[in-house]
């Protein structure tokens, strides 16, 4: 997988054709003839980024190579290996039960884990999304847990109801289910209401890459949310004719499932903001409790994304970098998402700065096995830990347009440090008098 430096280097926003060495955008690009996903826009940039791109180019098309030999292996009839004729046809849905066809699947998972999903490029994120996609044809019960990998990728390509009636499926898949049983429905959830309530995918053999993937959905929506209200505030003050403000709210959404934002109230936008809110909280809870390193690594994702993943256990370091290279890009390129949640953190931070120095001198701090921290780390821990507590403020301040030192957390962090400071001195008052 590309390293957290990689993917942060590439563009954020809506996948679109770009050319390699210059990232521009536009009509006209044209593919490279060997590997068919990184582009170009004129024929002076090719050959400028020919020797970077050579060894990428080969490693593509090895990848492929490799796939080819596999596919034709198995489309001969080999009584031997009990591979019956026409596999592709025959053996549609339960293509593992058939020995011979796993190196064909695995090939093709790693040219779409180890070539295609790295470049990031939209070419490349389509094809990865299609060869899972097959392979899930082919395999219906998904030996390889292709289902964890593919809703992140369904996000970055804005196929944002697809991605979640593919997630509610899954969630609801009974354990029994009969998988050699073809008559029984299959991935057929469409048009799921993607506002409701997380539940079922808490309470039901809660996953953590289902989890991962429907709150950077729910966080899609709420920026877009933001996004249409700051609009609002904006157009309000400029002198812009009224019959283009919906046109203008149209384009700062991201979601397809945000397309009709632009006609909804002020009264009924808040309700969504704060319904949002509320399952997005509930999400980050039970993501915490599943696995309590993910978040950490979220805004530190530089070993994660590295780590060579193998086998794992429910809310090991292992799991969390398996979530970790499957959705880092997701988070990335979905603008205003980790924005908002740096913003929320930065709000925990100024929030318990106070606190510090008084959890460091506990007993609990200087005998356990992070005592060597400093101040700044341990800050940077407990803003992590706080920070969905201050996603409200982090949200006021979103679409706040005054003089910043006077934004809504600021005002509010003032606040919360006043009462805290009154309740500590009726605190002592009340001990005070006790003693007495």
């Amino acid at each position: 997988m590309a390293s957290g430096a990689d993917v942060r280097n590439g563009p954020v926003g809506a996948l679109i054709h770009r050319c390699s060495p210059c990232q521009g955008g536009g009509p006209g690009l044209q593919p490279c003839t060997g590997c068919h996903v990184i582009r170009y826009c004129c024929r002076e940039h090719q050959m400028a980024d020919i020797d970077g791109h050579m060894q990428t180019c080969h490693k593509i098309s090895m990848a492929r190579a490799k796939l080819d030999h596999e596919d034709k292996l198995i489309r001969k009839p080999n009584p031997m290996y009990r591979v019956p004729s026409n596999v592709f046809e025959t053996g549609v849905g339960y293509f593992w039960e058939i020995p011979r066809t796993r190196p064909y699947m695995r090939a093709r998972l790693a040219l779409v884990m180890e070539n295609l999903l790295p470049l990031g490029t939209l070419d490349s994120v389509r094809e990865a999304h299609d060869h899972l996609g097959d392979m899930l044809r082919l395999c219906r019960m998904d030996t390889m847990a292709v289902r964890e990998i593919l809703p992140c990728i369904m996000l970055r390509l804005d196929r944002d109801q697809e991605c979640y009636d593919f997630l509610k499926w899954w969630a609801m898949c009974d354990i029994d289910h009969d998988w050699d049983d073809f008559t029984l429905p299959y991935l057929d959830i469409h048009g799921a209401d993607a506002l409701e309530q997380p539940g079922l995918f808490i309470d039901k053999r809660p996953s953590l890459n289902y989890l991962v993937a429907v709150l950077i959905l729910k966080l899609k929506l709420l920026v877009d949310v933001l996004n249409t209200k700051i609009t609002r505030k904006v157009l309000a003050q400029r002198s812009i004719p009224t019959e283009l403000h919906a046109q203008i709210q149209q384009t700062v959404v991201r979601s397809p499932l945000s397309a009709d934002l632009y006609k909804h109230s002020h009264k009924a936008l808040s309700e969504t903001e704060q319904t949002l809110l509320t399952q997005i909280c509930k999400l980050a809870v039970a993501i915490t409790e599943l696995n309590p390193y993910f978040m950490f690594d979220l805004f530190d994702p530089d070993e994660a994304m590295v780590a060579t993943l193998g086998t794992y256990s429910p809310g090991s370091v292992e799991e969390t970098d398996r979530a970790i290279q499957y959705s880092y890009a997701t988070w990335w390129s979905t603008q205003g998402v980790l924005g908002l949640l740096e913003s929320a953190r930065d709000c925990a931070a100024r929030a318990s700065e106070g606190e510090i120095g008084e959890l460091m001198a506990g007993d609990r701090f200087r005998k356990g096995a992070g005592s060597h921290r400093t101040p700044e780390q341990v800050l940077w821990d407990v803003s992590v830990n706080r920070l969905w507590g201050y996603l409200d403020f982090a949200i006021m301040d979103a679409t706040y347009l005054g003089p910043w030192e006077e934004r809504p957390s600021e005002v509010g962090i003032k606040m919360e440090t006043e009462w805290d400071m009154e309740l500590d001195q009726e605190s002592e008052s009340e001990w005070e008098g006790f003693s007495e």
